[in-house]
């Protein structure tokens, strides 16, 4: 999932220190590993710590926005909203599987957003970064996209919404063969029960209240099989 914009999600996330540690960190797993490095928090709750954020509380959710979780908005589900979420991700009478219920969850993770984003502001906010999104409580950065994004999927696993997948840390990807198009980017997961395949649910680059990306993992964010290094593939 490339991208052309000057501010490269991750960017705006922690401070000028850390940034300088983590790109150093990238370049040398670069050099050792042909650039790219993956990573997930150990559980889910890491990543709320690591931003000071607020997991789910039954049907209640601390909005994170303001880039890096900087401001925290508290909304509570109706139980009208947990019925509709319901219908959303109601599988059909025949067919369905993962693949149906990941189209599923697409639609209602944006209709999550709407609900929210007209409740707390965040539907103003703009696709991807901008210089003036930091601390504006209205806009996000991948990193409260990704912790939004992950707290929606903890309401419908707690309602029990979610029969082929579960919900899983959130994915950090790196990428210094692109230059400042592979800056750090969060996003967050679901794993195939089965199969356990893991997939990124991003909504960053999109609309408020777009239909989210559901990629599988190592597609997301940089397709390896299209990085070239001197004009050959790697």
């Amino acid at each position: 999932m490339a991208t052309t914009d000057a501010i490269r999600c991750g960017g705006w996330a922690r401070s000028d220190r850390q940034r300088l540690g983590s790109l150093a960190a990238a370049l040398v797993l670069a050099v050792a590993t042909a650039g790219c490095s993956y990573q997930s928090f150990g559980s889910i709750d890491q990543h709320y710590r690591a931003y000071s954020a607020s997991m789910p509380e039954r049907n209640k959710v601390f909005v994170c926005s303001a880039y890096g979780c900087r401001t925290q908005t508290p909304f509570s589900f109706t139980e009208a909203d947990i019925k509709k979420m319901s219908s959303l991700m109601a599988q059909p009478t025949r067919g369905g599987g993962p693949a149906e219920e990941r189209v599923r969850l697409a639609r209602t993770l944006a209709w999550m957003e709407r609900r929210v984003g007209d409740a707390v502001g965040t539907s103003a906010d703009r696709p991807g970064d901008d210089f003036f999104g930091a601390g504006d409580p209205t806009q996000m950065d991948c990193v409260d996209v990704a912790t939004n994004i992950t707290s929606y999927l903890v309401i419908l696993d707690h309602n029990k919404l979610l029969r082929y997948h579960s919900v899983g840390p959130v994915y950090v990807k790196d990428d210094v063969r692109q230059g400042t198009l592979g800056w750090t980017h969060y996003a967050a997961i679901i794993i195939e029960t089965k199969s356990n395949n893991r997939f990124a649910v991003d909504g960053w680059k999109l609309a408020s209240g777009k239909d989210p990306e559901i990629i599988e993992a190592e597609r997301w964010y940089i397709d390896d099989s299209k990085i070239l290094v001197k004009g050959l593939p790697l």
